[in-house]
């Protein structure tokens, strides 16, 4: 057994779940195998993760869109975005409504109860809201219930969406804020009847999900070969499918853009430039008629 070097390339990477260290360890022994000495640490925020970054600790983010745009943010939009997975780009949330409260677009959700996934889940949280404020609804016409679980996570382990399809299987509310992939999930394993639910038309736009990020200040040489080992995983290669599958990718990582974050930096435009930035709303300052946070 070889003893342990030291890497040339740092990444850091949220632990929203047990098999966090296991996908990495694979990224970490593939990354090997191109020549490139990389290592990672485990995070238990974005927030902490993205403080990491920009004093130097670690070299790249693996961001969600909202450490994402933050990033970008705290750079003043010089951080050099570098990859992402193909399942990240237009990524899709909806709004679920039960056919017994009449909703059918974003208008009728005025006066509504609505559920929502945490308050920092871009595709349960931050984005629908900002879609249904855009469209003209009075946010203080909404009765909000907010689950706000695994919060600093970002919505990735999905157990505030999980809340929602339950509240609305209870009856407890007229309409709920999940993501294509948890609806689909839910309406296939027989957790939810999908017949006795209407996605509204007019829901969200697409949006891009993670993105791996590093400060300017990223040597060029560690950023070539960073992409250059990435871009080289393929899915024809099935030790490179097993590590690729386990991140959830369906073909390929793709190559970076920021079309996919213009609603994420809309959302954001008013919220305090620092790592740890205030909660967005809280039971006592929140923009709705109601907001009762579990």
């Amino acid at each position: 057994m070889s003893a342990p070097v030291k890497a040339d390339i740092v990444i850091g990477c949220v632990a929203y779940c047990d098999a966090i260290g296991s996908i990495w360890d694979g990224m970490k022994g593939y990354f090997a195998t191109a020549g490139v000495k990389m290592d990672f640490v485990l995070f238990t925020s974005y927030e902490a993760q993205v403080d990491a970054l920009m004093k130097g600790h670690i070299d790249i983010a693996w961001n969600g869109p909202l450490a994402h745009v933050r990033t970008q943010k705290l750079t003043h939009n010089a951080s050099i975005s570098l990859g992402m997975r193909d399942v990240d780009c237009n990524f899709k949330t909806h709004i679920i409504a039960t056919k017994a409260s009449g909703i059918s677009v974003v208008a009728d959700l005025a006066g509504k109860k609505l559920a929502t996934g945490s308050v920092d889940s871009p595709q349960a949280y931050i984005l629908p809201l900002q879609h249904i404020k855009t469209s003209g609804v009075a946010l203080d016409s909404l009765h909000v219930t907010r689950f706000d679980k695994d919060i600093g996570k970002h919505g990735d382990t999905a157990m505030g969406e999980v809340e929602v399809i339950k509240a609305l299987e209870g009856g407890q509310v007229d309409a709920g804020l999940v993501s294509d992939l948890m609806w689909s999930r839910a309406v296939n394993a027989g957790d939810i009847e999908a017949s006795g639910y209407v996605i509204i038309s007019d829901g969200p736009p697409l949006f891009d999900h993670c993105q791996f990020d590093a400060l300017p200040t990223f040597p060029k040489e560690k950023q070539d070969a960073f992409n250059t080992a990435l871009f080289a995983m393929t899915w024809d290669n099935a030790e490179h499918r097993r590590v690729m599958q386990l991140e959830g990718i369906k073909k390929e990582w793709a190559r970076p853009r920021e079309e996919g974050y213009a609603n994420m930096r809309a959302a954001l435009a008013d919220e305090a430039n620092e790592s740890f930035p205030p909660m967005f709303h809280s039971v006592d300052k929140h923009p709705f008629k109601s907001l009762v946070v579990t």
